[in-house]
C-alpha cells in the first residue's frame, strides 16, 4: 500500500464507544443493519480515530509504533492490513 495515502472516514460512518469496546456503525436513512455492524480492537480504534484524511499512512505507522510496543514493519503491516478491510467494505474512501 502507498505510505503517502491518505485516507479519510466516510460520514455515513459513524464510530461508538459502548462499554470499552469500539464500534463502526454504518447509518444510511434506513434501519441498522446488525451484520454492517464493526468491532475494533485498542490497535483497530486508534487507527479509525487517526483517519482523517490529512495524515498519510506513513504517519499514522509512525503514530503507532509510539502507541504502541510494536515495530515499524508490524505497525505497516497491521495498518495496511486493517485500512485494506475498510477500503474492501466502503467504510473510508483515499482523499487526493
Amino acid at each position: 500500500m502507498n505510505l503517502a495515502a491518505r485516507f479519510r472516514r466516510k460520514e455515513e460512518i459513524v464510530g461508538r464507544r459502548i462499554a470499552d469496546e469500539s464500534f463502526l456503525i454504518p447509518v444510511c436513512g434506513k434501519p441498522v443493519d446488525m451484520n454492517n455492524i464493526f468491532v475494533l480492537n485498542p490497535l483497530a480504534d486508534f487507527i479509525w480515530q487517526l483517519l482523517d484524511g490529512e495524515r498519510t499512512l506513513e504517519v499514522i505507522i509512525s503514530e503507532i509504533v509510539q502507541e504502541f510496543d510494536v515495530t515499524a514493519v508490524q505497525a505497516g503491516a497491521d495498518a495496511s492490513d486493517f485500512v485494506g478491510q475498510l477500503l474492501q467494505n466502503s467504510l473510508i474512501q483515499e482523499t487526493a
